[in-house]
């Protein structure tokens, strides 16, 4: 009688257990990104030193010539500017694996030339799950999806993307 009672508490702790993982997975997928702690996106803090990390990812990509994505995550400096740092390259054919790292305000990623250049729906997915911005980079131009506003925007055309002072006169 003993051991039934025992085996009947572990089931009911262990149903208590997945109804707390249930509800919290609820309450993340229902999160709004509006009121998200990580801000906005700031495009004029794009400087030299991130288009640099953009250069690295899109000759990783062989400049959109075949269907190998890179990508580099944006963080955030205590002095408000922004840093990068490339996500583990994968070489992997038709998209990147990687974990999203939580401390990221933004995600980059290359496309390649032939597939659409806005971001996908896969992106937009990622991009609304974890209430960051992504950017798509093409020799068509940079994309970014806002998951606060659920649009796309065409940010730099063609390869202006790869240019400091492109950045700084669109700034202005």
């Amino acid at each position: 009688m003993k051991i039934i009672c025992q085996i009947l508490l572990i089931l009911m702790l262990d149903l208590l257990a997945v109804g707390l993982v249930a509800a919290s997975q609820t309450e993340m997928q229902s999160f709004d990104c509006e009121s998200s702690p990580k801000g906005t996106f700031d495009l004029s803090k794009i400087d030299e030193s991130i288009t640099k990390e953009f250069m690295k990812a899109w000759n990783r990509s062989h400049n959109g010539i075949d269907s190998i994505e890179a990508g580099i995550y944006i963080f955030r400096n205590v002095d408000g500017s922004y840093r990068c740092i490339e996500m583990r390259y994968t070489n992997e054919p038709g998209g990147i694996t990687t974990t999203m790292d939580p401390a990221a305000i933004a995600l980059v990623h290359t496309h390649p030339t032939r597939l659409d250049p806005k971001p996908s729906d896969a992106d937009i997915r990622v991009a609304d799950k974890y209430c960051v911005p992504i950017f798509t980079i093409t020799s068509w131009g940079m994309y970014m999806y806002d998951p606060k506003t659920k649009k796309i925007t065409l940010i730099q055309h063609n390869l202006e993307w790869l240019s400091a002072s492109k950045w700084k006169r669109n700034a202005q």
